[in-house]
């Protein structure tokens, strides 16, 4: 029994002319992609820390639960 490995084809369009990467350009495309997913979700943590931090804050200051929500 033969066994087929799936590739992922990415394909681009120019205009009208659509072009699928392959190679060296694929590997940078794929590269990118995923550093552009990992600094996604690195600023999701800090935006999430920056909340808690402000939460925290206003908590401090006596604020009430639905004061601190209507400010966020």
């Amino acid at each position: 029994m033969a066994t087929t490995i799936k590739t992922e084809k990415i394909f681009i369009q120019d205009g009208d002319t659509v072009i699928e990467l392959t190679g060296a350009d694929k590997e940078t495309f794929i590269a990118d992609r995923k550093q552009s997913e990992l600094y996604l979700e690195l600023l999701k943590t800090q935006n999430a820390a920056q909340k808690e931090l402000k939460i925290s804050a206003y908590t401090k200051l006596g604020l009430t639960e639905e004061e601190i929500k209507a400010i966020l």
